[in-house]
């Protein structure tokens, strides 16, 4: 389905709203081309008309006056209730398509984000939303009403004389033919804009991100060169297009020039001959300067036009995006025990290097298992596939002996409690964070849970206590509190399987021994799972899993494994030198 359609579904809710602007439209139209008419009249039937008493002339050009008047003022309101009623419109629309694309773009697989990166997809759902509105809100009825009001100016021209507007007629072809090329190679510069627009973006989010990279080898005159070539490319781009502006609206200006000048030249003549009078020639001059107003405005609307259905055609790529596989709808909702179990996994990323071989591994309540290995062995792939945002490509993966395709995935996930590396908080207060803004929970419940993870003390020395104020992605506070906070909400929610992802490889010693003491006292009735790069925090652990190229090749407790001087005994050797 082509961008426009799509487009036009979203409006079609409010068709009603659209024949309502169109009828604004179209009465504002009719109305705009009074003024020359009325000027017209006021001239051939009063001023210079002699053939009338002095007081009906002055009569009749106060009653000119007054309905120019009325004109102007019902002009006014028009168009202001159409500006009102597109920019509603253009609102509306928008907002239905951003929650929508918001709302779809939650439902997709973790293979997406892994292949778009977050700021691509952040200016699909603000920018280029924006770029769509803009399309109701300037462009659908001033096309519109250019068109009827260019086919009204047309008639109104012939009406007030048809040998004038024959002879002005050969401007006509030129005009058309102008417009033709002016779309040809505006299209053209205007791609060559956007690639090297898009490529200057490109490069400062990737810089801006990686600055404390470039400072610290010292690469800032490399990247201000690199930076440079690349706003070059654009800047040419830009002068490019600026050449067909710059040649399109004045040969548009030369045309009307020229139109008038044979309105007045011949013009002069029929007056001479009384053909017509000089009320008609003034109209006919006045229509001539309406006529060409929009098609000044042209290349502006066109190049919305363009940047629009670009980034609709963006907007609803994104929507074909195959939404995640969520289990089973009516599937089992709940963990009973919190038994898992990888049998013969094996899982690839990209379908060409596996990152899991043949992987069977069992995780139980009562135990405190840790996962180690080195980076890039596959400890956090099980993880991702334990909680479904991935799919091994063979083997099963058991909960409770039940395959985790055979559940509702939406609401497995709230059995799984994940305490990442990289700690995300939300702007609000750390009671809103525990509790994910969910004000059914009380407060005491919250209390509870910093009790169990030990951390009570920790938030009562913040200013607000709970109440304290987190901002974005909670910078204020240390790497430990905020992982002290998100062990908290992972107690709060009760889940029967709780996974630390390198949780304790930032955080100081005093805030890892409260980790630790929590996970022992947590694992007594809970699946807990550790997956660790250091070693000296999986020491006391029931259980050691070492991962190896993406295989298990050792499992046992800490001394075991030493004695055994395998692949674990390699990495305590490398981490503490022995």
């Amino acid at each position: 389905m082509r961008a426009e359609t799509k487009l036009l579904s979203y409006a079609k809710p409010y068709w009603h709203l659209f024949v309502l602007a169109i009828v604004i439209v179209l009465v504002s139209t009719y109305v705009e081309i009074m003024p020359p008419r009325i000027v017209k009249d006021a001239i051939d039937s009063y001023i210079n008309n002699q053939n009338i008493p002095v007081n009906d002339r002055i009569a009749g050009v106060i009653k000119s006056g007054i309905l120019f008047l009325i004109v102007l003022i019902l002009r006014f309101f028009l168009n202001y209730g159409n500006i009102y009623l597109t920019s509603y419109l253009g609102a509306k629309i928008v907002y239905d398509i951003r929650r929508d694309l918001f709302n779809h773009v939650m439902r997709l697989p973790m293979s997406f984000f892994d292949r778009n990166p977050s700021g691509r997809i952040t200016t699909r759902i603000v920018n280029d939303t924006q770029n769509v509105q803009e399309f109701f809100t300037t462009v659908v009825t001033s096309i519109i009403k250019d068109i009827f009001l260019l086919g009204g100016i047309i008639i109104s021209l012939i009406q007030l004389s048809k040998i004038l507007f024959i002879q002005l007629s050969y401007i006509f072809p030129i005009v058309i033919a102008s417009m033709i090329l002016f779309r040809y190679f505006d299209r053209k510069v205007y791609r060559m804009v956007r690639t090297n627009l898009a490529r200057i973006n490109a490069f400062l989010a990737e810089h801006i991100a990686g600055v404390s990279v470039v400072k610290i080898f010292n690469a800032e005159e490399q990247k201000k060169k690199e930076f440079d070539n690349i706003a070059k490319d654009y800047y040419k781009s830009l002068i490019k297009q600026l050449y067909v502006f710059g040649i399109f609206r004045p040969f548009m200006d030369f045309l009307y020039f020229l139109g008038l000048s044979l309105i007045i030249w011949f013009g002069a003549k029929y007056i001479m001959n009384k053909t017509i009078g000089f009320g008609a020639l003034y109209a006919f001059a006045s229509y001539l300067d309406m006529f060409f107003a929009p098609l000044r405005d042209i290349a502006e609307k066109y190049d919305i036009v363009q940047n629009s259905m670009a980034s609709a055609e963006k907007i609803f790529n994104l929507f074909k995006e195959n939404g995640e596989k969520l289990g089973k709808p009516d599937g089992k909702k709940h963990v009973e025990k919190g038994v898992v179990e990888f049998k013969n996994v094996w899982f690839s990323y990209d379908g060409k290097r596996w990152i899991l071989k043949d992987v069977n591994i069992m995780f139980a309540p009562g135990y405190l298992t840790a996962i180690v290995g080195e980076t890039g062995a596959g400890k956090t792939s099980l993880m991702n596939l334990l909680n479904g945002l991935y799919v091994p490509q063979k083997g099963v993966i058991l909960v409770d002996d039940i395959p985790l395709q055979e559940y509702d995935l939406k609401s497995l996930r709230r059995e799984i409690a994940v305490v990442p590396q990289d700690v995300v908080l939300f702007s609000g207060t750390i009671l809103d964070n525990i509790r994910l803004f969910d004000e059914n929970i009380p407060e005491e419940k919250v209390l509870e849970a910093l009790e169990k993870v030990y951390a009570m003390d920790i938030v009562n020395k913040l200013e607000k206590g709970i109440h304290y104020e987190v901002v974005e992605r909670g910078t204020t506070l240390s790497s430990g509190e905020r992982q002290l906070i998100v062990l908290a909400r992972a107690v709060l929610f009760d889940s029967k399987i709780l996974v630390l992802d390198e949780a304790t490889s930032n955080i100081d010693v005093e805030t890892e021994t409260r980790i630790q003491k929590a996970l022992r006292e947590l694992s007594k009735d809970k699946t807990v799972i550790m997956i660790a790069h250091r070693l000296s925090t999986v020491k006391d652990a029931d259980r050691i899993i070492v991962i190896h190229n993406g295989q298990v090749v050792e499992e046992g407790k800490h001394r075991e494994l030493l004695k055994r001087r395998g692949v674990y005994y390699k990495l305590y050797e490398v981490q503490f030198e022995i």
